[in-house]
């Protein structure tokens, strides 16, 4: 199984999305990449992701319920998770004089704030879809519907299902009563003096 197996091609990305046609795939791929491993992988776990990657190397395609599973659940939020990636990617590149920003003719390059909120616009997107991908496994998989999903495997490099795909800035605590949440005075309760 080859592991640069990719679930969308560069094609679907610029039928689907508003990247101009003329970008060129070569910038496309490696986010591709990125955002399946990084984010499709965690939610389908390792076995059903593998079995996905399995299908399309062998076959070109998937059937029955990973088609479903891969034309209805999965390529929304993959495609929203590349597009969160793209920004930073397309607009820095590596030369052999360095990394440089390009810049067109009659062109006006946005700030790094702007890139920013582009980026979080669509991983907004993505973890809605993410989050509909997480809802439909757990409520459709089963041992004789997507079996992958729920025995994911017991290896050490085995990565079980997420149950939530939506990101948190913000550390709300672990739900601890006996750790101090005061900044000035982290620790235990119990020893305290």
């Amino acid at each position: 199984m080859s592991k640069n197996t990719l679930l969308i091609s560069d094609a679907m990305i610029l039928e689907r999305t508003a990247i101009h046609g003329n970008t060129d795939p070569k910038l496309l791929y490696p986010e591709i990449k990125v955002a399946q491993d990084m984010y499709i992988l965690p939610i389908l776990g390792t076995a059903l992701y593998d079995k996905l990657i399995s299908d399309i190397t062998t076959t070109g395609t998937t059937t029955g319920a990973y088609k479903t599973l891969l034309d209805d659940y999965i390529i929304d939020p993959l495609i929203y998770y590349v597009l969160a990636e793209l920004p930073i990617g397309i607009s820095y590149q590596f030369w052999n004089k360095g990394v440089l920003r390009k810049q067109g003719d009659n062109t006006e390059l946005p700030t790094m704030s702007e890139l920013v909120d582009l980026s979080n616009r669509y991983r907004n997107r993505a973890e809605w879809y993410g989050e509909r991908l997480m809802l439909y496994l757990k409520q459709n998989a089963s041992p004789s519907l997507l079996p992958e999903y729920v025995a994911p495997g017991s290896g050490l490099d085995t990565i079980v299902p997420d149950e939530n795909t939506f990101t948190m800035p913000i550390y709300l605590g672990d739900g601890y009563d006996d750790v101090s949440m005061d900044k000035n005075n982290c620790q235990k309760k119990d020893s305290w003096q």
